[in-house]
């Protein structure tokens, strides 16, 4: 009897995780030949997003086995296929040059590792706020019973938010040390807005860890960072790659 109950769902799971596991090399494959395609010489906003789009998906799966993710994955998987379509769409020799120096790359590879990190914690905590909205109003259903405990939800959260916010520590340092200005003209608004938004990060997580903040605050502040952060990486690099292009 336990088999058979078991069984589908396990037959479901595996289909699953071999479907995203051929998804992630195939999306992975077109990333390296896009930017192999330009000698790895430009870094534009559709290769930027398609990158995050690619770590948010790898970081998801691996909690294919658990349910943590249920609502997400959707989501996660939809933003990762748009984001391949887009880099398809895109010039490879579009947008900032990057050349062959190592501290840039050190730069970037902390940035966008750090942004994937803490988009997919605050896609925890719209999670984790929409469970706990359910159990205050008691609006259970089929899929509610398949949703994991909100205590889960939440660890896992501030597991990825602490590891997001010292990756994203590490990319403004690593900033000030191998890049010439970080206040430059065309530099200022991004080190100012990803500052601005290590700095709700921080405080977000000492104070959950001085007075337990949770549920709803915890995650706007998280939406306010991410925010911060999506501005200060994506906003001027937009503008100039897709609008002015």
């Amino acid at each position: 009897m336990l088999q058979q109950v078991f069984k589908p769902r396990s037959s479901l799971t595996a289909i699953s995780l071999v479907t995203a596991v051929i998804a992630l090399v195939c999306h992975g494959g077109l990333i390296y030949l896009r930017l192999a395609s330009d000698e790895f010489d430009h870094l534009n906003v559709s290769s930027s997003l398609s990158i995050v789009a690619w770590l948010i998906a790898l970081l998801s799966l691996f909690r294919v086995q658990q349910s943590n993710s249920l609502l997400l994955k959707p989501v996660i998987y939809l933003f990762a296929a748009l984001s391949a379509l887009l880099l398809v769409l895109t010039p490879a020799d579009l947008g900032a040059y990057i050349g062959f120096g190592h501290g840039l790359v050190i730069h970037i590879v902390l940035s966008l590792v750090a942004y994937g990190v803490l988009a997919l914690a605050t896609l925890y905590a719209i999670q984790a706020s929409y469970i706990n909205y359910l159990l205050k109003t008691k609006k259970t259903s089929g899929l509610f019973k398949q949703l994991p405990p909100l205590m889960n939800i939440e660890r896992y959260f501030f597991r990825l938010l602490s590891a997001g916010t010292l990756l994203l520590i590490l990319a403004i340092a690593s900033g000030f040390a191998f890049l010439d200005d970080m206040f430059a003209q065309n530099q200022a608004h991004k080190t100012i807005l990803a500052m601005a938004a290590a700095l709700v990060y921080i405080i977000t997580y000492l104070t959950h860890k001085a007075t337990g903040l949770r549920g709803k605050p915890v995650m706007v502040l998280s939406i306010l960072g991410t925010v911060l952060l999506t501005l200060g990486y994506f906003g001027s690099r937009f503008v100039k790659d897709i609008i002015l292009s």
